[in-house]
């Protein structure tokens, strides 16, 4: 029996105890890494291939959509799903926009979701029942609608610099706080302010915290 590899990604560190200790009573399972936000995920991906990442959707910093979309393009063999509170249908179309393998909401329960991470990593996709009325009424009789189309994909050195400024940082301490000299993070933020559509700092605060590409801490 080959043993499913899974990551957990959430900022509180007993829902990730939680969860690592509730799966590996699977004799098939086993959690490899945690990681406590989204930014600390994608670094542990650099050295760490696991089968499933098992995601908390609405962290601080940059959210679990975001991520997802960032794994997708870079790690497109692994399967991610995404564990959540929030039902909204934004967030459930989004993330299908974002190519998620699973959205599941946190009330789940541990049979439920132990069968959820085979069969998702089986190569079938998974919706929480209790949203898929969201999902028919989006796409009925169409495709996902245009706005998430149009919604700014961001690189995650550029999402890195975004959840910067949004912490109020300052172009120099940017630099600092990412190894990269400050012409370079000018240059990020030039590209960032031309994807977001927006000219100046306050804007972009406001499109990431908006469009949840960065949210704050709660």
């Amino acid at each position: 029996m080959s043993t499913i590899r899974v990551l957990v990604v959430d900022d509180h560190v007993i829902v990730r105890e939680g969860l690592k200790a509730l799966l590996e009573l699977e004799e098939d399972i086993s959690v490899v890494h945690e990681a406590g936000s989204s930014m600390e995920c994608l670094e542990v991906l650099h050295h760490c291939c696991p089968d499933v990442v098992l995601m908390d959707l609405k962290m601080p910093g940059i959210g679990g959509i975001e991520a997802v979309r960032l794994i997708k393009r870079d790690h497109p063999q692994i399967k991610v799903i995404l564990l959540t509170n929030y039902d909204d249908e934004d967030y459930v179309m989004e993330a299908i926009k974002a190519e998620v393998d699973g959205y599941v909401l946190k009330d789940v329960k541990k049979g439920d979701l132990v069968r959820i991470i085979r069969s998702v990593l089986e190569g079938h996709a998974y919706i929480d029942p209790s949203v898929t009325h969201t999902v028919f009424r989006q796409l009925k009789g169409s495709e996902v609608p245009k706005k998430y189309d149009a919604r700014p994909v961001l690189s995650q050195r550029e999402l890195q610099i975004l959840e910067c400024v949004v912490e109020g940082k300052s172009n120099q301490e940017i630099a600092d706080a990412v190894y990269l000299s400050l012409e370079t993070v000018k240059s990020h933020l030039k590209n960032i302010y031309q994807k977001l559509g927006v000219c100046k700092r306050s804007q972009a605060i406001n499109t990431a915290i908006k469009e949840g590409l960065v949210h704050l801490p709660r």
